[in-house]
């Protein structure tokens, strides 16, 4: 009887050492909003030559409906509450194929800029993705969309 509660005692504390979470930021992702281990997510453009800045940009892998299971879009969104006005500026790439210049060409590679709820459909430009290293998507692109001349850089968490 003795043998078997000491048992028991030990059974427990072993499976509640096991149950014990990691602790620390360490097996985090380095590029991600409000994880408080990295604030490099952004973009920042030039809209017709004045500054526009947001701390929420976002990336997206955009999966086929389709039978082609191995097909896959890019999507990076950004938005500025500027002062109850919002503006944003989004892109999409078809058949995104990794770090590469992406011209604009609708509707396979898009750029499009939000004022208010009005869209502005870029004509012209291009998105080129620079950089995937440590757990971010880096680039830049230049755009024009009806009579707004777009040119930034952003910095995204990687899908």
């Amino acid at each position: 009887m003795k043998r078997s509660v000491i048992f028991i005692i030990v059974l427990l504390c072993v499976a509640w050492g096991a149950c014990k979470k990691a602790s620390g930021p360490a097996n985090g992702k380095s590029v991600q909003l409000d994880n408080n281990r990295d604030s490099l997510v952004n973009m920042n453009a030039a809209v017709n030559g004045n500054g526009w800045h947001t701390d929420s940009a976002f990336g997206y892998k955009v999966r086929s409906s389709g039978n082609d299971s191995s097909a896959s879009g890019m999507m990076i969104t950004a938005v500025n509450k500027n002062n109850g006005n919002p503006s944003t500026i989004t892109f999409f790439i078809n058949n995104y194929k990794g770090l590469a210049r992406y011209s604009i060409n609708p509707p396979f590679v898009t750029a499009t800029y939000y004022l208010g709820t009005t869209r502005h459909y870029a004509t012209y430009g291009d998105v080129n993705f620079t950089s995937n290293a440590n757990y971010s998507l880096i680039g830049d692109f230049y755009f024009l969309a009806d009579s707004f001349s777009i040119n930034g850089s952003f910095n995204v968490a990687l899908p």
